[in-house]
């Protein structure tokens, strides 16, 4: 009697029903993070924590949900084994379900792969509305440090107005006094003329003559303080001048005094030049007779002098070194001479080009190439070789770019 297995049990899958209602529960989760994600977006500061705690029980679930079909899944193997061959249709039937519940599986993976990245992006957007946060906080204290200075300035202005406020009352007061006393003694001036009036007309031509006596007093009087005033005045410019004066005497002293310091070490530089000028001529005339009439560095040959570089530049930049050293690069105009700077040790630049003019080949000197000692198929110009150089190996010469780097070769006449 054979052990069968009905048809609903191996169309039954347990973990596939479990799967779709934990998806529809992740659909509604995912949902509510995008709404929690636009209120921390509102309010960042005060729920950030909130977030990243939701976040952390999102997380926390899909990780459950992962494991536990993690462990039906074994479960589902172990009551396989259990039914023995009898139960291999089945089974069969349901490795495909498996293979499915894999899949959604890693998809659920993936998902939280997914939270995890979102996770990590918003503690990374926390940490910057941290520090936005903080650099808002310091800018707000300086703004009340700067207002706490404005506040300050502004009591030291009210302290002031209000003590000129209190000197324009006390000003105000003593010119209201000085007012009263000039209206009494207007009064009185009054009473004064009236009584004079009734003295009689016997007095009369002796006020006459007192008041023309008074008025050329008052006019001595006022010519007077101005005379003083003009002398005051005078005086105080006299000492100012005096002062600009005794000012301009002293810097001219300072000045002549300088003068003669620095005309006493212009006259000992002077001569301490001169002595090196004569030490350097006596080097230069030792050097010439040591080295055939070349300097130092400098290799005689039929009437000129040749110098061979120990680094490389580009022709330009050697022709500029050949001009800084008194000479230029060399130019060939026999065999003889070029097979003294085939003795050198490598390729060198020499003063050929045909930058002016395409196919021209002209010596830096301004004459033209008379011998031509060209290697086979050159120039040939192939990349916009301008320049010439001398390889000693082949004895011959090659046009390159001017940009490469190579030695150079000076030449200059000998020192007479």
């Amino acid at each position: 009697m054979g052990f069968e297995i009905d048809d609903s049990l191996k169309t039954y899958n347990p973990d596939k029903e479990s799967h779709r209602s934990g998806k529809k529960r992740l659909k509604t989760k995912r949902s509510y993070l995008y709404f929690v994600v636009l209120w921390l977006k509102e309010r960042p500061f005060r729920a950030a924590a909130v977030c990243l705690g939701v976040l952390c029980v999102v997380l926390l679930t899909g990780i459950i949900i992962v494991a536990g079909h993690r462990d039906k899944e074994k479960d589902w193997m172990i009551c396989c084994d259990l039914f023995g061959p009898q139960v291999q249709l089945g089974t069969r039937c349901n490795l495909s379900d498996l293979r499915r519940e894999q899949t959604r599986n890693k998809n659920v993976t993936k998902e939280r792969d997914q939270l995890r990245i979102t996770c990590t992006n918003l503690i990374q957007e926390q940490g910057q509305l941290q520090t936005s946060y903080k650099n808002l906080t310091e800018e707000r204290d300086k703004l009340k440090t700067s207002n706490m200075q404005l506040i300050q300035e502004r009591d030291q202005l009210q302290t002031s107005t209000n003590n000129l406020t209190q000197e324009r009352d006390h000003l105000l007061t003593i010119n209201k006094c000085l007012t009263k006393e000039g209206f009494q003694l207007k009064t009185s001036n009054n009473n004064l003329t009236q009584e004079r009036d009734l003295l009689g007309t016997s007095n009369k031509y002796l006020n006459k003559e007192m008041n023309q006596l008074q008025t050329i007093n008052n006019n001595l009087t006022q010519e007077r303080d101005f005379l003083q005033t003009s002398n005051k005045n005078l005086s105080e410019e006299m000492y100012q001048l005096q002062t600009i004066n005794n000012n301009l005497t002293q810097e001219r002293d300072l000045l002549q005094t300088s003068n003669k310091n620095l005309t006493e070490v212009m006259y000992q530089l002077q001569t301490i030049n001169n002595n090196v000028t004569l030490e350097r001529d006596q080097l230069k005339e030792l050097q010439r007779l040591s080295d055939g009439g070349c300097l130092a560095g400098w290799q005689p040959h039929g009437g000129s002098c040749y110098f061979l570089s120990t680094e490389k530049k580009s022709w330009m930049a050697s022709r500029q070194d050949c001009q800084d050293k008194g000479a230029d690069l060399v130019v060939i105009h026999s065999k003889e001479e070029q097979n003294f700077i085939n003795n050198f040790c490598c390729a060198v630049w020499i003063g050929l080009n045909d930058r002016v003019s395409e196919s021209k080949w002209k010596w830096v000197d301004g004459s033209p190439m008379k011998l031509s000692l060209w290697n086979p198929g050159e120039p040939n110009n192939a990349g916009n070789e301008d320049c010439a150089e001398l390889i000693p190996k082949s004895k011959t010469w090659n046009d390159i770019p001017c940009t490469w780097q190579r030695h150079w070769a000076c030449k200059s006449c000998k020192i007479n």
